[in-house]
């Protein structure tokens, strides 16, 4: 059984307290300086013109804070009238706007600072230039820190460069902060859950890893900060935890002339919270349903008087039950940063992270009958706990570190360097009902089998990237030129064996003779992989955006004592895209790209899994009528999957490659930040199947992929308001359909599902409150069904109550 602990004694003793000491206000300062006429900072008064015949001109600069320090995802932005330009500033603080000559008001924001306001005279004959340092928000004994006003319009993720999304020829969505914190969401699986082309929690609230697949059931691939997140077989995973990240974008399609060995349906990387320059210290205790208990705190701040040195500390403990019955599960997590600017151009990141997970399995493997088929004795109880509370554990311990190198060598040419270790220790004993056998002749108990398995991953990325903006004629160039590696030691061994029947209907525990376990050494397997990449994104006549990329990697895969079983895989990825940026806020695109993945570990009989390779063409559409407040995107692609790995019929525990995967599909997303509205919808096609394979007989041939509804679509909206003078008001409500899917041989479906959710909030000073239930209605319901013969219960209602404060 797990032992409770006093949360508050596990972290955050002596360093928060002294931490949040160290908090100080920095100088405020305020300078602009242009080429052009132009009124004094701060002024709004003189009127606006724009010459409309008038050929465009380039209006630049850089945005920096009071020391210099530059200044990035400021949001800059020119207007006049319904006229409207905008800009987000890179990492070296620099924006660039396309403005026929007048006069207009530029507007810079970023959190954390005042508002810059400035109008400057754009003349018809020569580009204008603007120099701008933010003020820092005045620090007062409360600060409330709002959702910004409008939708994310730039992303790292798509291009490994500041570049806004409409100009990117691949589907993207970006989760904010705001989003995770309104839907109180625990695990990534309900991070995606409302996202075009995600396909989330498909086996309900199984607590061994993180179940979603993009893009027709590829698995795709997690990057934190953009490299590659360890790669655990056999269950040894340690969740990550979405309170540490400020958000998480999702880039659909293949993106291995990024990043590497990835799956083709795309990647999902996690950005971190990091120092920021404003000091701000939140503290949340959480009660829920299940016993369910959390506290959180999240500090950042400067750390001396020129703002040079920041900090951010990141902690939660948890202490909460589960749906399923004794499978309790415990967090510890904690995560310290430091950012150093010793110039205007030099920053430098260092960070580290411990986390702690145990639990009890919440998995039970229930076979067909007595869940979605009849049975003689009703429907299983969902919460049935099917292996032996006095045994069974599931968890592990991460400890990570890293830093983040940030240099600009000139006005053209900026160099980055990341580097990441971690170490990861997982460990599972659980027992599975033997669904293939059914039910005993009694029609209540079933049998067992019980396993274990320990892992030892210790995996290192590093990439070293030098980015160029260069001008040739009508022109212009951010090239990429980039290497990165990636080095890991894989140790998965398992054991297991036949376990007494459990009466699934009123259990009864300690039949079973608990084994003894012993572990092998478990074949270790080492993995060591070299890329290089090189990218130009060309805009022309401000109208084109060509983006280009190839890569070269060489991956290695060795496996202890079985040199036959080893690997060595390279190959070249490419991608190839266009955009036009209309007038009206339109951008059609269209782009070609390919994967390539080599599996870290092997099979369960110690095999490596080949490389897994993809391709995908896809064309959309990109539409903000509104600038950053209204996103809109439809894409439609085609992709096909090699040697996509599946569970073997014969074996749960081991995976088989066979065959190929094609997927067409078609996705519809939108996101609105409006004044008193946030909105986030979508629906997502997808006509997934077999259509190839290596035995002539495969049952799986041109059958639909199991668990993959052809239809889905998810509406989430929140509403902000006041009532009778009481502001800070908030009511959201979110609806999912998940449709109808199969069990991988068009045999059985498991049927369509509708789930709502709703929150309710109130901002008052410092202070937040809020209410949030998951799967409201209690729905009890399905979420897959496989043709081996088990089935998946869904996540069943999670209530929590959240008290915050802000200081």
């Amino acid at each position: 059984m797990i032992r409770r602990r006093n949360l508050g004694a596990d972290f955050c003793k002596g360093p928060c307290l002294v931490l949040a000491l160290l908090v100080s206000a920095l100088p405020a300062v305020a300078m602009a300086t242009s080429s052009g006429a132009q009124i004094a900072p701060g002024s709004r008064a003189a009127p606006c013109t724009v010459s409309a015949g008038e050929p465009a001109r380039t209006l630049s600069g850089v945005v920096a804070d009071a020391q210099g320090a530059r200044v990035a995802d400021a949001t800059v932005t020119a207007e006049c009238g319904t006229f409207t330009r905008q800009d987000q500033t890179a990492s070296d603080g620099a924006f660039s706007l396309e403005l026929p000559a007048g006069t207009y008001e530029v507007r810079v924001e970023r959190s954390g600072f005042d508002t810059f306001y400035q109008q400057i005279i754009v003349a018809p004959d020569r580009d204008a230039e603007l120099s701008v340092a933010l003020t820092v928000a005045h620090i007062t004994d409360a600060v409330t820190v709002s959702a910004s006003s409008g939708v994310v319009t730039r992303s790292r993720t798509a291009t490994k460069t500041n570049t806004p999304l409409i100009e990117t020829p691949q589907s993207i969505s970006v989760i904010t902060r705001e989003q995770i914190e309104a839907q109180n969401t625990k695990t990534m699986e309900a991070v995606v859950r409302y996202t075009a082309g995600v396909r989330a929690e498909m086996y309900g609230p199984d607590n061994r890893g993180d179940w979603f697949t993009l893009r027709g059931g590829s698995e795709g691939s997690t990057l934190l900060d953009g490299l590659r997140l360890p790669l655990s077989g056999w269950y040894g995973n340690v969740r990550n935890e979405p309170y540490a990240f400020e958000q998480v974008e999702v880039l659909r399609g293949p993106s291995s002339v990024l990043y590497g060995q990835n799956g083709p349906g795309g990647v999902v990387n996690l950005v971190s919270k990091k120092p920021q320059a404003v000091a701000r210290r939140d503290i949340s205790v959480q009660l829920g349903n299940h016993a369910h208990k959390q506290l959180a705190l999240d500090f950042t701040g400067p750390l001396n008087a020129n703002g040079s040195l920041l900090y951010r500390l990141v902690a939660v403990g948890k202490d909460s039950g589960t749906q399923v019955n004794y499978a309790d599960e415990e967090r510890q997590f904690v995560a310290p940063s430091l950012t150093w600017r010793p110039s205007a151009t030099t920053f430098v990141n260092l960070y580290g992270q411990y986390q702690r997970d145990e639990s009890n399995n919440t998995v039970g493997f229930f076979p067909w009958e007595g869940t979605l088929l009849p049975a003689s004795n009703g429907r299983i109880p969902d919460d049935t706990f099917i292996g032996e509370p006095d045994w069974d554990t599931y968890g592990g311990d991460r400890t990570r570190l890293g830093y983040q190198f940030d240099h600009q060598l000139n006005d053209t040419w900026s160099i980055r360097h990341n580097l990441r270790y971690d170490d990861v220790s997982g460990h599972l004993r659980g027992m599975y009902a033997n669904y293939w056998e059914g039910f005993l002749d009694d029609g209540r108990a079933v049998n067992r089998t019980w396993y274990a398995t320990r892992t030892d991953t210790r995996i290192t990325n590093a990439d070293v990237l030098t980015e160029g903006k260069l001008t040739l004629g009508r022109t212009r160039h951010t090239v990429l030129l980039g290497v990165d590696g990636l080095w890991s030691r894989d140790v998965n061994p398992t054991v297991g064996g036949d376990a007494t029947p459990l009466d699934l209907y009123a259990p009864v525990y300690g039949t079973f003779p608990l084994p003894e376990l012993e572990f092998d050494s478990g074949d270790p397997t080492r993995t060591r992989q070299i890329g290089m990449t090189v990218q130009d994104q060309i805009k022309f006549d401000e109208r084109w955006v060509l983006v280009a990329g190839l890569r070269y990697d060489s991956a290695d895969v060795d496996v202890e004592d079985s040199p036959a079983a080893g690997a060595d895989n390279s190959a070249w990825t490419h991608r190839v895209g266009a955009v036009y940026l209309a007038a009206g806020g339109w951008a059609p695109y269209a782009s070609y790209s390919t994967s390539f993945e080599v599996f870290t570990g092997s099979d369960f009989y110690g095999v490596p899994f080949k490389p897994k390779r993809g391709e995908q063409w896809e064309g959309g559409v990109k539409w903000s009528p509104l600038g950053e407040r209204l996103v809109f995107t439809a894409a439609a692609y085609t992709l096909d999957e090699k040697n996509r790995p599946t569970t073997d019929p014969d074996n749960p525990l081991n995976q088989v490659q066979q065959g190929e995967v094609t997927v067409n599909g078609a996705e519809l997303e939108a996101t609105a930040r409006l004044p008193a509205w946030d909105l986030v919808g979508n629906y997502t096609y997808a006509d997934a199947k077999i259509t190839a394979s290596s035995e002539p007989d495969d049952p799986y041939l041109n059958k639909r992929l199991h668990s993959i509804p052809e239809h889905s679509a998810s509406l989430w909206a929140v509403h902000k308001f006041s009532l009778r003078g009481i502001r800070g008001l908030n009511a959201g409500l979110g609806v999912r359909y998940v449709g109808e899917s199969w069990d991988g041989t068009d045999v059985l479906a498991t049927p369509s599902t509708t789930l709502v959710d709703a929150m309710f909030s109130f901002d008052h000073g410092p202070w937040r409150y809020a209410v949030n239930a998951s799967n409201l209605f209690d729905k009890l319901y399905i979420a897959t069904c496989i043709d081996r013969g088990d089935c998946w219960y869904g996540n069943r209602r999670r209530v929590a109550v959240t008290a915050g404060f802000r200081y």
